[in-house]
C-alpha cells in the first residue's frame, strides 16, 4: 500500500488541497473498465485526480476544491498523463499547455472537462496545467 504525503494545502476562497500519491499502476491483463475502476477507488468520488502517466498511472495529483491553475511540476514530463474528474457533476475542470502557434508563448486553454468525465489518455491535449473548477 503506497503512502499519500500532502503536497501543500493553501488557502483560497474556502480552502484547498492537493494529495500527491503514486498509482498502482496497470495490472498485468487489466482491462481498460478494470483500469478505470481501480482508478475511482484510488480517487474517490468529488475529487479531479491527474495522473502522470496514461491508464491512470503513475504519481498522482487529486484536487479537492477550487485553486489558481496548478502547473503539473511533480510529473516528470510536466504533462497530464489521464484523469478523473469526479467533482460536483457539472463542475468544470479548465486544462492549459502551450500553444500549439506560439509554443514558447503564454498557456492556453487546451480542454474543458466537465464533471464526470474520465479521460484513459490525455496525452494529445498536452495539458501541463488545471484549474480544477
Amino acid at each position: 500500500m503506497n503512502a499519500t504525503p500532502i503536497r501543500k494545502a493553501a488557502a483560497v476562497g474556502a480552502g484547498c488541497f492537493l494529495i500527491m500519491g503514486a498509482g498502482a499502476g496497470l495490472a498485468s491483463g487489466e482491462t481498460p473498465e478494470e483500469a478505470n475502476q481501480r482508478a475511482l477507488a484510488e480517487c474517490g468520488e468529488g475529487n479531479l485526480c491527474v495522473w502522470d502517466d496514461p491508464g491512470y498511472q503513475g504519481r498522482m495529483v487529486s484536487y479537492y476544491e477550487c485553486i489558481e491553475v496548478d502547473p503539473f511540476d511533480e510529473f516528470v514530463d510536466g504533462q497530464a498523463g489521464s484523469f478523473l474528474n469526479h467533482q460536483t457533476p457539472g463542475t468544470v475542470a479548465v486544462f492549459f499547455g502551450p500553444d500549439p502557434n506560439n509554443p514558447e508563448g503564454p498557456w492556453v486553454e487546451r480542454y474543458h472537462s466537465a464533471a464526470p468525465e474520465e479521460m484513459g489518455d490525455a496525452t494529445p491535449l498536452d495539458a501541463r496545467g488545471v484549474d480544477p473548477c
